[in-house]
């Protein structure tokens, strides 16, 4: 049997000199670091090359805004976004928008968002990624936070923050407009379509862009906000620029692991077009860095739905030809588990992050779709995006691995309270470090210090365990683990047990209050399409597995997740530990 390369030996190949993926040291801010040499230099000279490159191919398919009926769809090529983002970027710079000048963008996807953000990369600006789903609070906050010189925004967010116009004023925040023309908008806050000719000229010779570069401030995500408002998470155009290449990593890996040499990897076609459906909203790291950035790359054609619905995404499935599905894993398990997914329907892709997947889906997926690349990944706001991934037959080996870093990538383990690294096979807070970690928090240096430590490394906040073969394993978020009488039970290993039962679609462990032991194991589920089952039938499902729990909290529709797919463990908690009290003897708690 022919020995497989070793994970190492794998980016030695990858990594060396003449590679696509080939890596250097560079010096950034005094302290050396490895860096892609072929990855682009900033996002406008990466965009242009790929809608230049795709011009004439599919790129959008897209729900049309109101008026507009409940199905009606826009499809535009690659080419024609790059024109209506120029058109859009003249007028930017009109009102006075160039270099590393912050534009806050807040919408649901659509072939105008993606427009919005084409266009102020062209003109070297940063766009400010607003969660369209905030209410009102939150996102006031911020826009106070970033202090956009221009926002655009759809007529939803139009609507949420509208109101606040007074407010926002006093707090910095002006010139506020809608990218679409709707009736209830003034004239002079509907963007034009047909900007001067000298200012396009002054687009696409990059006027005013000499100093623009890879230090050059590229984007501001926000954090998804559970535990409190979000965060601004800026990064430079290097640190988001990683994704390019990073994002194709694990896949060679995993070609590499299974006998294929680098040449005839980097030369193989396809056997389809990929059709991606991203339900994940494109103001996250996932949906921007990872799906965005891989259409921009391979001039895949994206598939937008209005929102996640599982009926309506198998309706996309068959009528666009979706081959590529993927985001968080809830929304695979979703459509994997649907029955109105046709028999006939096959994946070329299938990949996910951001919460850990059941223990059983990697192995159900590769029954279901046998050829299908499988992926499975970890990475943050602040990482942008991928940090480490596992792909194909390794996923399929180690299904609760996240995989290895990245070439460009560093982590190391370490005791939460000492800080001193932990022995392999031991949990440990993790930490990470590389290019694509964030350059700061906006304009909150105390959160920065707290995150980022002088030698660079970010702390995750999550727990983690390196196996004996070097694959990352997530066990929980630090402020999650469930401690039973002194006893570490991480939240991972206890749903993967409630996994097993096919009938449970989503499982989240949460802790319960106990006079004696401090916490026991509370579940939260829900339970797949068509399927039924009470509290007792999972706990005697469980039972005989490494830890049962409590209670199974039997929920009668989806667990509450926030935009990003992630679900809310806040918010679980609350309802576990509520149901669970309220059967509890007063005398006892």
């Amino acid at each position: 049997m022919t020995r497989k390369p070793t994970f190492a030996e794998c980016d030695a190949i990858i990594t060396s000199k003449g590679s696509p993926f080939e890596t250097a040291q560079v010096e950034i801010n005094g302290r050396k670091q490895t860096a892609w040499v072929n990855a682009p230099p900033h996002w406008r000279l990466f965009l242009q090359m790929k809608l230049e490159e795709h011009k004439d191919a599919e790129f959008i398919s897209s729900p049309l805004p109101p008026p507009a009926g409940k199905d009606a769809r826009e499809t535009v090529t690659y080419g024609e976004v790059r024109t209506r983002a120029t058109k859009l970027a003249a007028w930017l710079k009109g009102q006075g928008v160039g270099l590393g000048t912050r534009v806050a963008i807040g919408g649901t996807n659509s072939a105008d968002w993606v427009v919005a953000f084409i266009a102020v990369h062209l003109l070297g600006a940063v766009p400010v990624l607003l969660n369209c789903t905030l209410t009102s609070k939150p996102q006031i906050h911020c826009l106070q936070l970033a202090q956009p010189k221009i926002t655009l925004v759809d007529p939803d967010v139009a609507a949420v923050i509208g109101v606040h116009k007074a407010e926002l004023k006093r707090r910095g925040v002006t010139n506020i407009y809608c990218w679409s023309s709707t009736d209830h908008l003034p004239r002079k806050a509907r963007v034009p379509i047909n900007p001067d000719a000298a200012l396009i000229e002054a687009v696409e010779n990059a006027d005013g862009l000499d100093n623009l570069g890879p230090e050059s401030d590229a984007t501001i995500f926000f954090t998804s906000g559970t535990t409190g408002l979000p965060k601004g998470v800026l990064s430079t155009q290097r640190a988001s620029m990683h994704s390019v290449l990073s994002n194709l990593i694990a896949p060679v890996r995993d070609a590499l692991r299974q006998g294929a040499d680098l040449p005839t990897i980097l030369t193989t076609v396809p056997p389809v077009k990929p059709v991606l459906l991203c339900s994940i909203p494109f103001f996250h790291v996932t949906g921007c860095l990872g799906w965005l950035v891989a259409s921009f790359m391979s001039g895949y054609k994206i598939v937008f739905m209005r929102r996640w619905g599982t009926r309506a995404a198998i309706d996309l499935i068959k009528s666009e030809k979706v081959n590529v599905i993927g985001g968080v894993p809830a929304i695979v398990t979703a459509v994997l588990q649907s029955p109105l997914l046709p028999k006939e329907a096959d994946m070329f892709s299938v990949t996910y992050g951001g919460a850990a997947p059941p223990e059983r889906l990697a192995k159900d997926l590769r029954k279901r779709w046998p050829t299908a690349s499988l992926s499975h990944g970890y990475g943050m706001t602040e990482t942008n995006g991928v940090h480490m991934m596992v792909n194909g037959q390794d996923y399929v080996d180690h299904p609760t691995s996240v995989g290895i870093p990245i070439p460009i990538a560093e982590i190391k383990l370490v005791d939460p309270d000492t800080r001193k690294e932990v022995p392999r096979g031991q949990m440990g807070l993790l930490l990470v470090r590389g290019i694509n970690i964030m350059k700061e928090y906006v304009n909150d240096p105390k959160a920065t210090a707290k995150a980022l430590d002088k030698d660079g490394w970010l702390n995750t906040e999550d727990m983690a365990i390196v196996d004996s073969d070097g694959l990352v394993h997530i066990t929980d978020r630090l402020k999650d683990i469930i401690i039973r009488g002194g006893e570490n039970i991480p939240s991972v290993e206890v749903e993967n047990a409630v996994y097993d039962d096919k009938r449970v679609a989503e499982a989240a462990a949460v802790p319960v209050p106990d006079h004696r032991l401090g916490e026991l194991v509370g579940i939260a589920v829900s339970l797949a399409e068509g399927a039924s089952a009470t509290e007792a039938d999972l706990i005697a499902t469980v039972k005989p597995k490494y830890v049962w729990p409590v209670i199974i909290y039997v929920s009668k529709g989806p667990l509450p997740r926030n935009a990003n797919g992630k679900l809310v463990k806040r918010d679980i908690k609350k309802i576990v530990q509520g149901e669970f009290l309220a059967r509890q003897p007063k005398s006892k708690l």
